[in-house]
């Protein structure tokens, strides 16, 4: 795990110096306690730990309104409550109230270890599943246009912040992608160029626009399975696994490709150029 900074919100000192014990002993950083609902959000606003552990019960409040007041004004902190109470409606609420785990004092070690390890785990899975997945899916849409076309092709990235929607070629497919995290690859070319591809790969035998889209749609499936298949390579824990093509068809269409962080390509080859985005 990372460098993790943890405060300490509890208003036994006893049971503050027995966590602060246990967290130093599996390397985390402990950066201050607090006693309080009040010490507890102005603590949070100045140190802006990664990590807090919360008590639920406490001298001006409870630690469901304090973690929601610290939540709201900073909600990348994860917050764990610890607490003597396991009442199973106070967990729901605690759910509710973006709380990440909820352990019984007095805390095991190992269990408490184990929590904050899922939790910072998944952050630096997402931070490698950010970092490799732009030249997963290049390498293996070059690899299928090689394969399928062959000649030149060559990938160019378009800056993210010139590209908030895209006019069509003609036909865009979408394929969703899910498991530990969630995204979309899309790709969209004319219908000139799918009907071109296709009779090379059907050598000949088909030409129509039907068969073209199918194809298009298959060659999307493969691309992106074979793409999620390599990241899942990094770790098995991402599960990630497409679904069903979306095939968008006709003329004067948009596609909107806002509302998550992505990667958009312009691919050139001798049958013309495709549009790239995941």
């Amino acid at each position: 795990m990372k460098n993790i900074r943890v405060m300490l919100v509890d208003d036994s000192s006893f049971s503050t110096a027995v966590l602060k014990r246990i967290l130093e002993k599996i390397g985390l950083e402990v950066v201050g306690s607090a006693l309080n609902v009040k010490e507890a959000i102005e603590l949070a606003k100045e140190l802006k730990p990664d990590l807090i552990t919360m008590d639920m019960t406490l001298p001006d409040g409870d630690g469901i309104e304090c973690s929601k007041a610290i939540l709201k004004d900073d909600n990348s902190i994860k917050i764990i409550a610890i607490s003597s109470m396991m009442d199973k409606e106070i967990i729901k609420m605690a759910q509710r109230a973006g709380l990440k785990a909820y352990l019984q004092k007095p805390v095991d070690e190992d269990e408490l270890g184990s929590a904050i390890e899922r939790l910072f785990a998944g952050d630096e899975l997402y931070e490698k599943l950010m970092k490799h997945y732009p030249e997963v899916f290049k390498e293996t849409m070059y690899n299928q246009l090689k394969r399928t076309i062959g000649g030149n092709v060559v990938l160019e990235e378009i800056e993210a912040e010139n590209v908030y929607s895209i006019k069509s070629f003609g036909i865009t497919v979408a394929v969703g992608m899910i498991g530990r995290h969630s995204g979309r690859f899309l790709i969209d070319m004319s219908e000139d160029m799918a009907i071109a591809i296709t009779k090379i790969v059907t050598f000949g035998e088909s030409s129509s626009v039907e068969d073209a889209v199918m194809f298009l749609s298959e060659t999307a499936n493969i691309i992106s399975g074979n793409a999620c298949s390599l990241l899942n390579g990094l770790n098995q824990s991402l599960g990630l696994r497409v679904s069903p093509p979306l095939v968008f068809h006709g003329k004067d269409l948009s596609v909107s490709i806002t509302g998550m962080e992505s990667k958009s390509y312009a691919i050139k080859t001798d049958f013309g150029e495709i549009f790239m985005n995941v």
